[in-house]
């Protein structure tokens, strides 16, 4: 890996899908990554990784919990996420709570945690993981695009807050990936590569983007698969 401010990044949602595709693409660039997430990532013996339980939506958990993470990192990707889609009028109130606390408070303090770190050390990068709903609402998609959406808003400040200080912000803004995401939602993609994208073909944009010369920002990559279809799934509502 080159280019990059340190070898080190700190990952969260690290045991499945993007974030675990991002963890083993890092490593196997020679980074040592710190994986965040409430289960263990499926990642054979390897003494450049490090595991962290923690559940983001817990607030209060994750306040305490910062000061037990790394110190100084090179790259934060902020990857956990919770979708969660159905009529607003569908929501609890803790519904609506814990998608807004995983989605956007907990990268918020985990932001706030890294930025003066980043700033003391001379610089870094920093990789929002978001999605194609944060650039356009969608049918039940109200809490969880307001989330994304957000996020989109937290990257584009950052960027302009940042660009003094040789930190990075990049957006990368997936479609449907063929993850753990769609299994408690009543939709999903059409099976087939060209209806659906892959963890690695996100990880391969992640480290795409770090891999750029430090003068060069990916402010938003928006991905997506050659074909867009959808089909309906059985299981509970929100």
């Amino acid at each position: 890996m080159k280019n990059l401010t340190l070898a080190s990044a700190l990952i969260t949602g690290a045991s499945s899908g993007i974030g675990l595709a991002c963890a083993r693409g890092l490593l196997a660039n020679g980074v040592c990554v710190t994986g965040v997430s409430r289960s263990p990532a499926n990642i054979e013996a390897e003494s450049r990784f490090t595991h962290l339980a923690c559940d983001l939506s817990n607030l209060e958990l994750l306040s305490k919990a910062l000061s037990g993470f790394p110190s100084s990192i090179g790259t934060l990707i902020l990857n956990a996420g919770l979708g969660q889609f159905g009529g607003l009028e569908q929501f609890s109130h803790p519904q609506i709570q814990q998608l807004i606390n995983t989605n956007l408070t907990s990268n918020l303090f985990l932001i706030k945690h890294y930025l003066p770190l980043m700033k003391r050390q001379g610089g870094g990068d920093m990789v929002i993981i978001g999605s194609e709903s944060a650039l356009a609402g969608g049918k039940t998609g109200s809490v969880y695009c307001a989330t994304k959406f957000a996020m989109r808003g937290v990257a584009q400040s950052l960027r302009a807050d940042t660009s003094n200080s040789n930190i990075r912000v990049h957006l990368i803004n997936p479609g449907p990936v063929d993850t753990a995401f769609f299994e408690q939602l009543n939709f999903a993609p059409m099976e087939g590569q060209e209806f659906v994208l892959n963890s690695d073909d996100v990880a391969k944009a992640v480290i795409h983007v770090l891999q750029q010369p430090r003068h060069v920002v990916s402010e938003e990559v928006n991905l997506q698969p050659m074909k867009r279809s959808f089909k309906k799934n059985s299981v509970a509502k929100p």
